[in-house]
C-alpha cells in the first residue's frame, strides 16, 4: 500500500536546490566583482575610485536589498515543499 500512496511533486525539490546555489552564486560574483574593484582602487592609489564609488554603494545596496527578498521567497517555497510532504506523510499514515 506504501507505493500506492506516493505523490509526485516533480522536480520541486530541484527548483529549490537551484535557487539556493543561484543565490550563492550571485554572492560569488557580486564578491569578485568588488575585490576587483579594491584592487584597482589600490592600483590607481585611489585616482580610479571616484568613478565607480557610488554606483558600487548602490549596487551593493540594491543586491542585498533582492537577496533578501530572495531567501525569504526561497524559504518560503521551501516550506511548501515541506507542507506538501508533511500531508502526503499524514495521508500515508491515514490510508495505511
Amino acid at each position: 500500500m506504501a507505493d500506492q500512496f506516493t505523490v509526485n511533486h516533480g522536480n520541486y525539490s530541484d527548483v529549490n536546490a537551484g535557487l539556493v546555489n543561484q543565490i550563492v552564486r550571485m554572492d560569488t560574483i557580486m564578491d569578485d566583482l568588488n575585490q576587483t574593484l579594491t584592487r584597482i582602487g589600490q592600483a590607481s592609489q585611489g585616482k580610479a575610485t571616484p568613478l565607480w564609488e557610488e554606483q558600487q554603494s548602490t549596487w551593493n545596496r540594491s543586491y542585498t536589498e533582492m537577496k533578501s527578498e530572495l531567501n525569504a521567497h526561497t524559504q518560503s517555497s521551501i516550506n511548501v515543499a515541506e507542507t506538501f510532504k508533511g500531508g502526503d506523510d499524514q495521508g500515508y499514515r491515514v490510508m495505511s
